[in-house]
C-alpha cells in the first residue's frame, strides 16, 4: 500500500511538465488528486486522463498564481471543501527573459517561483497540520548556485535584470523558506523538503514573448540535453509518497538522494529576513 493510497494531495502546476507526471503517478498510487490551474481546458484534459487512471476524478481549482488575489480566492476555495492536505506541492514555476510585473506590482518569477509557495502555503497550513501525513515538497532547483547570496537590495530586479539570475534567487528562496517552514512546524510533525528535478525537457522558459529568439532557443535545444518530464518527476513523486522521508525534514533533495547546498542556502538569519520581508509583500503580516 502507498504512503499516498487514499490521502489527498494538493498540486500547483500540475497541468505541463514535471507537474502533470507527478500527478499522474500519485494518482496511479491511488491518491486523491487537487490541483490548482491557470488554463481551464488544459485543466480539463487533466482531469479527465486522471479520472481515466484512477477512476477518480481530481479537484479542479482555477487561479493564477501571480495574483496574490487569485492565491487566497483559490486557498479559499480549497478550504471549502473541508477535507485536509497531506501532500502539497509546490510545483509551479516560470523563467522570463526579461523583467515583467504583475498585477500587484511584484516581479513576476519572484512572484510566482517563490512567493505563490509562501503564500499558499501559509494559507492553507491548518490543512495540512491536521492531516495524517504532513507533507509539503517545494520544487527548487540547481539554479540556486548561481547566486552568492540572496540579494536583499535587489530582491525584485528592479535595479538589474538578468533571466538565470532573477531565477536563480526564486529558486534559493525557495530553499530558504523550505528551511525556515520545518524549523517552525517539525515539532507538529510536519515535514517540509525541496527538490532539484534536474534540467527538464518543458516549457519553461519558451513563452517570453518579447525576445523570441531566446524563447525559440530554449525551446530546440531542451529536448537534446534535458530530462524527459517523467524522469524529472521522479524526486518530486518520491518526496510526496515515499516512507523513506516521513521523518526527514529541511532537506534538498537531487536523484531521490538528499543533496548539498550552497552556503547561502544554509543562512538562518537569511531564511528569517526571507520571511518577513514575504510576510509584507503577500499581505500576511
Amino acid at each position: 500500500m502507498s504512503l499516498v493510497e487514499g490521502k489527498n494531495c494538493l498540486i500547483t502546476g500540475a497541468t505541463s511538465g514535471i507537474g502533470r507526471s507527478t500527478a499522474l503517478a500519485l494518482s496511479k498510487m491511488g491518491a486523491n488528486i487537487f490541483f490548482i490551474a491557470r488554463n481551464a481546458d488544459k485543466a480539463e484534459e487533466l482531469r479527465e486522463e486522471i479520472n481515466e487512471i484512477s477512476g477518480k476524478a481530481p479537484h479542479v481549482i482555477i487561479g493564477d498564481l501571480s495574483s496574490l488575489k487569485q492565491i487566497k480566492k483559490a486557498a479559499e476555495e480549497y478550504r471549502y471543501l473541508n477535507v485536509p492536505i497531506d501532500v502539497l506541492l509546490n510545483n509551479a514555476g516560470i523563467m522570463n527573459t526579461e523583467r515583467r510585473v504583475t498585477e500587484d506590482g511584484l516581479e513576476e518569477v519572484f512572484a510566482v517561483n517563490h512567493l505563490a509557495y509562501f503564500l499558499l502555503t501559509n494559507l492553507l497550513i491548518d490543512e495540512v497540520l491536521r492531516s495524517s501525513v504532513k507533507r509539503v515538497v517545494n520544487v527548487s532547483s540547481d539554479a540556486h548556485r548561481f547566486l552568492k547570496s540572496i540579494n536583499f537590495d535587489d530582491l525584485q530586479s528592479e535595479k538589474e535584470f538578468k533571466m538565470f539570475t532573477a531565477y536563480g534567487q526564486s529558486k534559493l528562496a525557495n530553499i530558504l523558506f523550505t528551511k525556515k517552514l520545518s524549523s517552525l512546524y517539525q515539532d507538529r510533525g510536519l515535514t517540509a523538503n525541496c527538490l532539484h528535478p534536474g534540467f527538464v525537457s518543458t516549457s519553461i522558459g519558451t513563452q517570453n514573448q518579447n525576445r523570441p529568439f531566446l524563447a525559440r532557443l530554449i525551446k530546440w535545444v531542451s529536448p537534446f540535453i534535458g530530462k524527459t518530464s517523467d524522469k524529472g518527476a521522479e524526486t518530486s513523486i518520491y518526496l510526496c509518497s515515499s516512507e523513506e522521508v516521513s521523518s526527514t525534514s529541511g532537506e534538498y533533495f537531487i536523484d531521490c538522494k538528499k543533496a548539498p547546498i550552497t552556503k547561502a542556502a544554509e543562512s538562518k538569519e537569511d531564511a528569517e529576513k526571507l520571511w518577513q520581508i514575504s510576510l509584507e509583500l503577500t499581505g500576511l503580516n
